[in-house]
């Protein structure tokens, strides 16, 4: 059957855990067709996308655009310009992701799946334990807060039930050979290091005055000029590492704040930094050592290292899968108005 889209075979599904917050695609597992009533209420709603003639609504795009925008502005409040992308990515990637969530489904009912309601009931309270711990009354004050009944948050369950079912179907029984776990290791080393840790020295500035920044500055010229970090950072700095001369001892990346840690990755030793606007601050950073760990023995990891090859080839053959059922299906996609 020809399909009248643009997709290309790459990975596009939309994560899961975001997904099921808002989405609200119609059909369900008893009937593969909005009811009289919903389509009543749905007249008014511009159709997106259909799938094997099942409609995805503009509500639905907005509704999950929405969810995952909600969950994006909590987990990157702290870094504006990986929040700015982000944010770009779900409005550019939602509509194909909810597509392939109704092929995932499609394949569910096609291969014969089933859920039980008792299957369904456990899934919820797992749910609240881990996302409420166990207290029902904080999930229906997240629901109303995102105008969301419980009974569309059970639905919404099951069909993740039904999502995740089809993924582990596709990804089931990966074989691999010590030769690929080998191979696997070697070509990704750097999963297996300790984190890199740096030494470095800070020197901070409170950017409480008009001429705060030229201060800053006027300091970083004199520091490239060979000025003595320790010296400048008892005398100016204000951070707590000033009575040290801004010395600060081997700190893993990781530990760093993400402003500092970004700007320290990208350093050479010795080099210093710009001056780094942050939370009411202009920072000057040099960079005295790099320690970065050779690589954990392969024999020591080799457990987790075949873990990630099988999940790793795993999501191949579900992106796979997922490339035949886009070519196979009827997709016409028309995007939001």
């Amino acid at each position: 059957m020809e399909v009248r889209t643009d997709f290309r075979c790459r990975v596009k599904c939309a994560g899961v855990a975001a997904v099921w917050l808002l989405m609200t695609l119609a059909g369900d597992a008893d009937a593969r067709a909005l009811s009289a009533d919903a389509e009543r209420e749905r007249h008014q709603d511009q159709a997106v996308a259909k799938v094997n003639g099942m409609p995805i609504f503009a509500s639905d795009l907005n509704a999950m655009i929405k969810a995952e925008e909600r969950v994006l502005k909590v987990r990157l409040a702290h870094d504006p310009a990986r929040l700015a992308k982000a944010l770009a990515d779900v409005k550019r990637n939602a509509l194909d992701g909810l597509i392939d969530f109704q092929l995932m489904e499609d394949e569910f009912f096609r291969l014969g799946g089933m859920i039980s309601k008792e299957a369904i009931d456990e899934d919820v309270k797992l749910a609240i334990q881990e996302a409420f711990k166990g207290n029902r009354e904080a999930l229906m004050a997240e629901l109303n807060a995102i105008g969301m009944t419980y009974d569309k948050y059970r639905k919404l369950r099951e069909r993740i039930i039904i999502v995740d079912a089809v993924r582990a179907r596709i990804a089931n029984n990966v074989v691999v050979t010590d030769k690929m776990v080998r191979e696997h290791y070697e070509k990704n080393q750097q999963r297996w290091r300790e984190p890199v840790s740096v030494k470095f020295h800070t020197l901070t500035i409170f950017n409480t005055t008009a001429n705060a920044r030229t201060v800053a500055e006027n300091l970083r010229t004199r520091l490239v000029n060979g000025g003595d970090f320790a010296v400048m950072a008892r005398a100016n700095s204000k951070d707590s590492r000033a009575d040290d001369g801004g010395a600060w001892p081997w700190t893993r990346i990781s530990d760093i704040n993400a402003t500092v840690g970004k700007t320290i990755v990208k350093m050479k030793k010795g080099e210093v930094s710009e001056v780094l606007e942050q939370s009411g601050t202009f920072i000057l950073l040099r960079v005295d050592d790099v320690r970065e760990p050779d690589p954990k023995p392969f024999e020591s990891v080799k457990a987790e290292v075949k873990m990630s090859l099988m999940e790793e080839l795993g999501r191949e053959r579900i992106e796979n899968r997922l490339c035949q059922l886009r070519e196979a299906a009827d997709i016409l996609k028309w995007g939001p108005a």
